[in-house]
């Protein structure tokens, strides 16, 4: 079997995926999806972490790329915590709509299971809308599980 892991390096998703961990099997191959969009790392970066500008400034020179800096940045620390969990995983970078990615990396990769993370609040036009989450749900062709953050 296999499962993708969306990750957007949100301290929600990253808490409710390591809260998930323990329940998740060890003969399955996970892979963590972590989708550059457009407006690039930077600017997911700044959103996510508002206070750790510095660090990213500081990870680029060690990197050639924008996409090396998100793995960096966004998956490999999720791997490696999932790894100490005894689970096979490994780490995609894909660049493009969020959507778009993630739909294409599951009909590429024939995916068992995709996981995602929901935030915990969207604004009334997201919710009309529908945002990265409602177009996976509506258009994958595989199961869907939402991994949603503890109510406070």
């Amino acid at each position: 079997m296999k499962a993708l892991v969306c990750v957007d390096g949100s301290p929600v998703t990253n808490e409710g995926l390591k809260c998930a961990v323990d329940a998740l099997r060890i003969d399955i191959e996970y892979t963590l999806l972590y989708v550059l969009e457009e407006h690039g790392i930077y600017d997911s970066y700044r959103r996510i972490f508002k206070e750790d500008l510095k660090r990213i400034e500081e990870l680029f020179e060690d990197v050639d790329s924008e996409k090396e800096a998100a793995k960096k940045i966004f998956v490999l620390p999720l791997c490696e915590y999932m790894r100490k969990h005894g689970l096979s995983v490994r780490a995609i970078v894909r660049e493009g709509p969020a959507g778009e990615e993630i739909l294409d990396e599951l009909r590429e990769g024939k995916y068992d299971l995709v996981m995602l993370g929901q935030r915990k609040s969207l604004s009334p036009a997201r919710r009309l809308l529908g945002g990265t989450l409602t177009e996976v749900m509506r258009n994958a062709d595989t199961c869907v599980m939402i991994v949603r953050p503890p109510r406070p």
